[in-house]
């Protein structure tokens, strides 16, 4: 193998292991945090989010754990960049807007239902 090959291929193995750690797939515990009105937050939640990500695509479920997981709905991820939908009820809607970073997903949670509006903060570790 020449020198230029060999170097090719050592590239293609580096610019492969990059791609590959982008994925946000799998498994992520940790906890979400609310946050009132008044701006102080609520005791951690357990959260669990089992992801699968094609491309910019981006499916699995979500929920405080593995009885209560919901389907993602609208989900993308471009750039470290992931935002999805769940609903946990009839009539709510919550909303993600997460950065991943390595085995880190971090961001917002906005929720809305007919008891109205919430927030939240989201810090996720893959286990998986």
């Amino acid at each position: 193998m020449s020198l230029q090959a060999w170097k090719i291929g050592l590239l293609l193995v580096f610019v492969t292991t990059c791609l590959a750690g982008a994925d946000a797939s799998g498994r992520w515990t940790g906890t979400l945090v609310e946050i009132n009105s008044d701006g102080s937050a609520s005791s951690p939640e357990p959260a669990l989010l089992v992801l699968k990500q094609d491309g910019a695509k981006l499916t699995g479920t979500a929920g405080p754990d593995d009885g209560s997981q919901r389907p993602i709905k609208n989900g993308k991820a471009e750039n470290g960049n992931l935002s999805f939908e769940i609903s946990p009820v009839e009539g709510a809607i919550m909303r993600f807007t997460l950065t991943h970073d390595g085995d880190a997903i971090k961001g917002d949670v906005h929720g809305e239902s007919p008891d109205g509006k919430r927030t939240g903060k989201l810090d996720l570790k893959r286990t998986k």
